[in-house]
């Protein structure tokens, strides 16, 4: 199976989702709303993250093929689903993981394809452009209906495509200066205002010159 129906008016809606441990980048995928109760997701989850998204019960797999078929069950219909891979951590799965994924790819599908990548420093091999079948869904993915949510703690240890191809940020409290720094040049939001962030406050950038704004977390 391949990716069908190329849409160049689907608009790039991946984010980046940002911050050391505590900061809420987790809670932030779960309830900010960037994700609905009715979209369907895919999550790799390797630490058993998400019991749930937006109120609706996560349904977890612990195998590839059982995985992809619940997946392609889903994609059969036009309602929502929160569906997790939980499989070791290691870059060897994440990738097949995306390669399944790729599969299910349709522009012209009525509902978005949600991929909520996990703890990403975790399966980078390295930071400069990522060249694998997720720098793929990162790079040429919108076009078939796939919007990337790439979650991790350090800024500074993933890819620079998650970074050039999230055009949404949500920045929470960093976990170093260099992190800080990074981010404080991507967003266009002063290092010291970054630094003094603290648990579940956050920096929101959206595309656009000067298109950010701050808040904390609350449900």
């Amino acid at each position: 199976m391949k990716p069908i129906n190329a849409n160049n008016e689907l608009k790039a809606l991946h984010c980046l989702y940002v911050g050391g441990t505590g900061s809420g980048k987790t809670s932030a995928v779960k309830k900010f709303g960037n994700i609905k109760p009715t979209d369907q997701v895919a999550l790799w989850d390797p630490h058993i993250d998400y019991e749930e998204i937006q109120g609706r019960k996560v349904r977890r797999y612990t195998s590839f093929s059982k995985f992809a078929a619940a997946i392609a069950a889903g994609r059969k219909t036009r309602q929502g689903f929160k569906i997790a891979l939980t499989v070791p951590e290691n870059r060897k799965n994440f990738l097949t993981y995306c390669e399944i994924m790729k599969r299910f790819g349709n522009g012209k599908h009525p509902k978005l394809l949600h991929l909520v990548c996990e703890e990403n420093p975790q399966v980078t091999e390295s930071i400069g452009k990522e060249k694998s079948v997720f720098g793929w869904l990162l790079s040429v993915g919108r076009k078939f209906g796939f919007v990337v949510h790439t979650v991790g703690q350090r800024c500074t240890e993933m890819s620079k495509t998650v970074l050039s191809q999230s055009p949404y940020k949500w920045v929470g409290m960093q976990p170093s200066r260099a992190d800080a720094e990074r981010m404080s040049k991507e967003i266009e939001v002063h290092e010291d205002e970054i630094k003094a962030l603290q648990p579940l406050e956050y920096f929101y950038k959206s595309p656009g010159i000067d298109n950010v704004k701050s808040g904390k977390l609350r449900w």
